[in-house]
């Protein structure tokens, strides 16, 4: 439990169809510095949660209701997210600003242009067109993510014997990434609009979304205040790899001087519930 009753709570989102356990390795230094980090589950967005296929207004409206059931309506928050949970998390500092004090985006996937990405990355979008997304999964594989080659070898034999491990799920369903391309593209779109003070954390050799997609983003953030962390020593998931205690050490300096904005300060009555997106007219095919 934090002692400071004005620090600001740090909400985290975990990655796509995974778990919280992506933070399992930032989460006891966080609490123990003082931090009062919650990790929800998403509803349609975590593994195995809700109904086999959601889009991603869905998932912004759950992890919504996620987050208003753990802080208190009216009270504002630092929230991040890794990979397609930065995305979420831009999304819901973009609808719901007085909720978001700041904003951190950890390896957030602005695209898939990695130097690990198969051909698979240029041909997603005729599977799209096709119909394919519905049946089609993809198989992670080797680094998945990971520069260090201990964590590494753990992830992969988490991965051989379940569905998920600490580093995400073992295969990520084509629709799935299908929502995170409409997601992305919803977020680029608004990144003119995000204004809250900003931290974003991406590794030098991230391969799945190279740091010159991160920077391009960045820059046309409309936030002032706004800094980018380049790691040195990571791949992807730089929540588990080499980088990860520079990763907690980030998280603490930056939410610990985050202060409520005056937008956050407004009476608990005057705010909204959790947001709800209204979904497409036509349902996803």
């Amino acid at each position: 439990m934090n002692s400071n009753p004005s620090a600001l709570p740090l909400v985290l989102l975990h990655g796509l169809r995974s778990t919280p356990r992506e933070f399992g390795l930032i989460a006891l230094p966080l609490r123990n510095r003082g931090i009062e980090l919650i990790t929800p589950r998403i509803d349609g967005y975590s593994v195995d949660e809700g109904p086999a296929r959601t889009s991603w207004r869905h998932w912004v409206a759950a992890a919504s209701a996620a987050i208003a059931r753990a802080v208190p309506p009216g009270r504002p928050m630092v929230l991040g997210g890794l990979c397609a949970g930065g995305l979420l998390a831009a999304t819901l500092a973009l609808e719901a600003p007085h909720r978001v004090a700041a904003l951190v985006l950890m390896s957030a996937t602005f695209d898939f242009d990695g130097w690990a990405q198969t051909r698979w990355r240029h041909l997603r979008r005729i599977g799209y067109a096709m119909g394919l997304d519905r049946w089609i999964r993809i198989a992670e594989r080797d680094p998945f993510g990971i520069k260090n080659e201990k964590i590494r070898a753990w992830v992969a034999r988490e991965m051989k014997d379940r569905a998920a491990s600490a580093a995400g799920p073992s295969t990520l369903p084509l629709w799935a990434i299908r929502e995170v391309d409409r997601l992305k593209d919803h977020v680029s779109a608004g990144l003119h609009r995000l204004t809250q003070r900003t931290l974003m954390l991406h590794a030098r050799d991230d391969e799945v979304c190279t740091l010159a997609s991160a920077q391009r983003s960045m820059h046309a953030l409309a936030a002032v205040d706004k800094r980018l962390v380049v790691l040195e020593n990571s791949y992807h998931m730089i929540t588990i790899d080499n980088d990860r205690h520079r990763v907690t050490d980030e998280l603490r300096e930056f939410t610990a001087a985050t202060r409520p904005s005056a937008a956050a300060a407004v009476p608990a009555a005057q705010h909204p519930g959790p947001l709800t997106l209204p979904e497409p007219a036509c349902p996803t095919p």
